[in-house]
């Protein structure tokens, strides 16, 4: 494997007979519910899932994982509900980590410092994905109001007012566009 997130290694390493719980999620299932009570994390061993974080009506994807990779830790160190969904993208087998299994290892860091580093690293992932939510519901909220103005806009127009139209939507137009380039780019 060669994978130091595998939780697998150390059963193979010690030779303890601890017996660990592995699930499989098929494509479209929910793993985690943001909002839910945490209780465990999980190592993808195969297949893919995607990280979604949802705030009023939008939902934003965060992140896509696969092979190798760990989810749900977030929740079981900081404490707390979980703070997004997880759905498996295509059949998806994992390996649960319990809170106390994630806890032991936590607690086995001797570094106080180390310790306190990974909450701080936590805490400033999470408020990363806050700051990306709000972001893209103002887009998703520019965007709708911009989908309005056209959907309006193709009911028609007059066609005696055609022309004056065109005239002073033009000129918005080509400045929309200069001050989309200044900030796309």
């Amino acid at each position: 494997m060669g994978n130091d997130l595998d939780p697998r290694k150390d059963v193979k390493k010690s030779g303890k007979p601890k017996v660990l719980q592995r699930d499989v999620y098929y494509k479209g299932q929910t793993i985690i519910e943001q909002g839910a009570k945490a209780g465990r994390a999980f190592y993808i061993e195969d297949g893919e899932v995607e990280v979604s974080v949802s705030e009023a009506r939008h939902n934003l994807a965060v992140s896509r994982l696969g092979p190798g990779e760990i989810f749900g830790e977030m929740a079981l160190i900081r404490g707390g509900d979980r703070t997004a969904t997880v759905k498996a993208l295509t059949d998806t087998s994992v390996t649960v980590i319990s809170q106390q299994d994630l806890e032991d290892k936590i607690k086995a860091i001797k570094d106080e410092a180390i310790r306190a580093l990974i909450n701080v690293l936590i805490d400033r992932l999470r408020e990363a994905n806050k700051g990306q939510v709000h972001h893209y519901r103002e887009l998703a909220e520019f965007q709708a109001r911009v989908s309005g103005l056209m959907e309006k806009a193709g009911r028609g127009i007059e066609k005696s007012k055609r022309e004056k139209f065109r005239n002073e939507v033009g000129p918005l137009l080509e400045r929309l566009e200069e001050i989309l380039d200044q900030y796309s780019g």
